[in-house]
């Protein structure tokens, strides 16, 4: 073997233990790992997420991992009210005075960014407004007012927008708080917990452990509905 052919033999090697090395490395941090609080998990593979709840909680989704409804929107754009989670009583019934909903809202625009989403969110005049889009006809939310700045936070290392509001319901005083997050601008997610007043410190703790609980599955299943 010539020396020139030795180095040659040499140099691929070398370059093939670095080429290995650095995959290894890639795939030891590929990212944000999630984690789990809850044993309870609904995974919904049609709308790309998954969400963990309390023992004592329970949920209602559509059948065959489609939509509870279908949200108002407006050109080509899409929103569904995906589930929603509620704590019951050891009757076994549900709580009316505590609220986590789960919507996904499709913009078929990439001309959005998470910011410029959750600035819509929060404007009355803009179709995307939380109060005139995310929201079903019998628990309309009156008075409604935001009562903070938006603010980013990381639960479960995923960012999400947030802030809170106020509202009245049947003459009763109701507190909430949404979460907004986005993959790829054509898209977003909005979770939505909202209570009594007098409910809300009680169940806020509860509140943030479901929120770092949330999970994006996969891909979102493109067949019809039969």
């Amino acid at each position: 073997m010539t020396k020139t052919r030795t180095i040659k033999i040499l140099v691929a090697a070398v370059l093939a233990m670095v080429i290995a090395l650095s995959m290894f490395a890639c795939k030891k941090d590929d990212g944000p790992k999630e984690t789990h609080i809850f044993a309870n998990r609904y995974i919904n593979q049609r709308f790309y997420y998954s969400q963990g709840y309390p023992d004592d909680w329970r949920f209602t989704a559509g059948n065959d991992e489609y939509e509870l409804a279908e949200l108002h929107t407006y050109g080509n754009t899409e929103g569904y009210l995906c589930a929603k989670f509620f704590p019951v009583g050891a009757d076994g019934q549900p709580d009316p005075d505590v609220t986590y909903s789960v919507y996904k809202y499709n913009t078929n625009s990439m001309m959005n960014t998470l910011n410029g989403i959750t600035e819509n969110l929060m404007n009355p005049d803009s179709t995307y407004y939380i109060n005139d889009v995310f929201v079903e006809e019998e628990m309309n939310r009156d008075s409604f007012v935001f009562t903070t700045e938006w603010e980013q936070e990381k639960p479960n290392h995923f960012q999400w927008n947030t802030a809170n509001y106020k509202f009245v319901r049947d003459g009763e005083d109701w507190t909430g708080k949404f979460y907004v997050s986005t993959g790829n601008a054509t898209w977003l997610f909005l979770v939505c917990m909202e209570t009594k007043d007098s409910k809300w410190d009680a169940t806020l703790k509860t509140f943030q452990d479901m929120m770092s609980d949330f999970g994006f599955e996969g891909f979102e299943k493109t067949d019809e509905k039969k």
